[in-house]
């Protein structure tokens, strides 16, 4: 039986040692993945945000490869910082360095394709919150599972938020702005782009787009078709507000793609490592948060300071014994 080891994501902005802890868990593993939190941006890109931008370099592609990294999402809120450009020098940079790549590219057939290797077969997807310039269609971009937010809330709360919106103004420019086409019609309220909906609120809802969820599913049947193992990648930024635990929206995905063929979900992007492993009823096996696999970051002191423990991160092994976490030194 195929053995995988799933870390959690890597930004890497500079020359690094692995922990032989961390080798001795990759070697010896037919696949080995983990998620690029970053760009490989051409000469003369243009960064697309005023902060928060991750330019790797060569470098990082080679010490993933020394570690036994085989297979590579680049599906992630980084790997569009310095634009399409950036999408598409990351992607072939990580295909010319050897690796299995998912989860971006050139056109969404290509973002979206599964990547096999070694058994094992990735597709990799970001949750978002993304720009609709970077999720990938006819242009390059990364490959949707698209999560989105609504605010539920009891009637009379609605009903002022409604009023607060005709006052100021709000509804009226709405309407004219889907009157005229600029925007598409919505479904059920809004107060100023919140997505609203009446219930025992205060509280959030998230909600997977079942269109993308359909796309997923077809891929995953045919990636079934070449491998004995389905990985299936997903980065979100859509946190809990207790960063300690994994949202609450995130399991139900993750035992829905379980459902659908998936052996392996590996979930990231906060930089904590959660712990927590759910079995679906095929067997499959879904980490709800990796954390760091490798992270160089420049806010070591903040997240110090808010008692976040950013250096201890996961790897869910699956072999022929099961499937287990192990805990990983994060290098940094």
């Amino acid at each position: 039986m195929t053995r995988l080891v799933a870390f959690g994501q890597a930004l890497i902005r500079r020359p690094l040692a692995w922990p032989e802890a961390t080798r001795a868990l990759a070697a010896g593993a037919d696949a080995v993945f983990c998620n690029l939190e970053g760009c490989l941006p051409p000469p003369g890109a243009t960064r697309m945000k005023t902060k928060t931008v991750h330019p790797a370099p060569p470098e990082a592609l080679a010490a993933l490869w020394d570690l036994g990294v085989t297979h590579l999402s680049i599906a992630n809120n980084h790997v569009w910082d310095y634009g399409h450009a950036g999408i598409v020098a990351t992607r072939d940079a990580a295909e010319a360095a050897g690796f299995a790549v998912a989860g971006a590219g050139r056109d969404a057939a290509e973002a979206g394709g599964p990547a096999t290797r070694g058994g094992v077969a990735l597709i990799a997807a970001d949750c978002g919150p993304t720009p609709d310039w970077a999720i990938a269609g006819e242009a390059p971009g990364v490959n949707p599972l698209a999560v989105r937010r609504r605010l539920v809330l009891p009637p009379e709360d609605l009903a002022r938020l409604a009023a607060i919106a005709r006052a100021s103004g709000e509804a009226e420019r709405v309407a004219r702005r889907i009157a005229v086409g600029y925007d598409p019609p919505v479904d059920g309220p809004r107060f100023y782009g919140l997505a609203l909906a009446p219930g025992d609120g205060p509280r959030e809802e998230h909600a997977v787009d079942e269109a993308d969820l359909a796309r997923l599913a077809a891929t995953i049947a045919a990636a079934r078709r070449d491998a004995d193992r389905v990985l299936v990648s997903l980065h979100h930024h859509h946190w809990a507000p207790d960063w300690a635990r994994p949202p609450d929206w995130l399991a139900e995905v993750s035992r829905r793609l379980l459902a659908l063929g998936a052996d392996v979900v590996a979930a990231h992007g906060p930089p904590l490592a959660y712990g927590l492993v759910s079995a679906g009823d095929g067997g499959g096996v879904a980490a709800l948060g990796l954390g760091n696999l490798a992270f160089q970051t420049a806010r070591a002191e903040r997240y110090a300071d808010a008692g976040l423990d950013v250096w201890t991160g996961a790897a869910l092994v699956v072999d022929n014994a099961g499937s287990r976490l192990a805990s990983v030194a994060v290098a940094r």
